[in-house]
């Protein structure tokens, strides 16, 4: 029971740590007043042009982890963060123009 206990514990603050891309969706949502789907497709492009490591500062910022965000994306190259910039402006200008008809 005590061990059982005790592991539990420790997936604990592994689970209060997860960060969900929903996020992104909803943020746009919030902000850009797109549909849904327009939305889904900004997630959807964000995915597709940017890396694993770029992808999850957005992801980050997203949830407002700011402080984990920055720091991933102050470890990128200024080219990498101008590229990062420039993937979600065009993920925003691409879906927003066409509706979400882009989505993945």
């Amino acid at each position: 029971m005590k061990s059982s206990l005790l592991f539990l514990l420790l997936l604990l603050p592994a689970g209060c740590l997860h960060a969900s891309d929903q996020a992104i969706v909803d943020n746009c949502r919030a902000g850009g007043g797109l549909t849904v789907k327009a939305c889904e497709c900004v997630r959807s492009e964000m995915k597709a042009s940017m890396n694993d490591y770029s992808y999850d500062a957005m992801v980050l910022l997203a949830n407002g982890r700011d402080e984990e965000a920055g720091a991933r994306l102050n470890g990128l190259t200024e080219r990498d963060q101008v590229a990062v910039a420039g993937a979600m402006m065009t993920s925003y200008a691409v879906c927003g123009r066409s509706g979400g008809e882009n989505a993945l």
